[in-house]
């Protein structure tokens, strides 16, 4: 599978939540799908309950560990601060996102800085990237 059909995956499963909370996240590690979770803020009244962090707990339930070293994060939107710097923390390489935050209902883009610019600066380094479908 091609990274675009990661992020296919992505959004399949954002879109189990209706717009504008059809946030969706894949857990990838050589190619084979560890996670694929969407948005349960609302149902769980849980803020760190993203489609990225859902995601991320689950490929981590899976492993049997918190460290998703050699892991690729793919993401029907733009993540937050909260979940790059979660996936920064965990191990994960590489972020892809098909929606960025400026196109977003929902923005939670940082101020003065893009994702890229902020992840840049994390002290685990992680790389972020827009891949359009």
């Amino acid at each position: 599978m091609t990274d675009r059909d990661f992020l296919q995956l992505a959004v399949e499963a954002g879109n189990k939540k209706a717009a504008p909370y059809n946030f969706g996240a894949v857990v990838v590690k050589d190619g084979e799908v560890l996670a694929a979770e969407y948005n349960h803020v609302h149902e769980t009244n849980d803020p760190t309950e993203h489609g990225e962090m859902s995601a991320i707990k689950q490929a981590c339930k899976k492993l049997a560990t918190k460290d998703l070293n050699g892991c690729v994060l793919f993401a029907s939107h733009e993540p937050c601060i909260m979940c790059i710097s979660c996936a920064a923390w965990v191990g994960i390489e590489r972020v892809a996102y098909v929606t960025p935050a400026a196109e977003q209902s929902l923005r939670y883009e940082l101020k003065g800085m893009t994702i890229q610019e902020f992840a840049a600066i994390l002290p685990r380094k992680i790389s972020v990237e827009e891949v359009r479908l």
